[in-house]
């Protein structure tokens, strides 16, 4: 009986999943996110950078595939980081929103905060506190990527495209033997 219960509940939650969505693309509204480059940036080993920082860029090309990082970076955020700052880095009621902070955090504060972690005093007397994942291994070997994603969100180029669809480049060679490196197999 429990078993019938639960396929009916989640009928029920894809129907009005599938309802919302259409609903959705019935509005007249495009979910369409129209891309634009926050600058020049080239490409090296796989990667791409802005000309005026050298800091890591998104990029999406004309066969409309992003960069292999910024893809991975949204494979990886929902890992990682999702539970704490919401599926689309919007945010929760005890993580801010990083779709948000981007708009303003600098690359280098951004790793800073990622690898060190941090805590923020609230106007209610109340801590917010970031862990440091300087050790984790699964943050740290890809912590341009998790920044890339997040920060085409915050710029409104790159909106909710679930990993399994998002066309991609080719991850390079050079991008498997940091990887490599990182994780140690090298």
């Amino acid at each position: 009986m429990r078993r019938v219960f639960t396929s009916i509940g989640l009928a029920s939650v894809l129907f009005v999943s599938v309802h919302a969505v259409s609903i959705a693309a019935d509005d007249g509204a495009s979910n369409e996110v129209v891309y634009k480059s926050p600058g020049e940036s080239y490409k090296e080993d796989g990667k791409y950078f802005l000309k005026e920082s050298d800091n890591p860029i998104y990029n999406k090309n004309d066969k409309d595939e992003w960069d292999w990082l910024t893809f991975n970076g949204n494979r990886r955020y929902h890992a990682e980081c999702h539970v704490c700052h919401g599926p689309l880095g919007l945010g929760s009621s005890f993580a801010p929103a990083l779709a948000t902070s981007l708009k303003t955090l600098s690359y280098e504060k951004f790793r800073d905060v990622v690898v060190n972690g941090r805590s923020v005093k609230q106007p209610d007397g109340s801590v917010n506190s970031m862990p440091s994942f300087g050790n984790n291994k699964n943050v740290m070997c890809f912590l341009d990527d998790f920044y890339l994603y997040l920060k085409a969100r915050a710029d409104g180029v790159l909106g909710p495209i679930p990993h399994r669809v998002m066309k991609k480049e080719a991850k390079s060679k050079d991008i498997r033997e940091e990887e490599a490196e990182c994780f140690g197999d090298s």
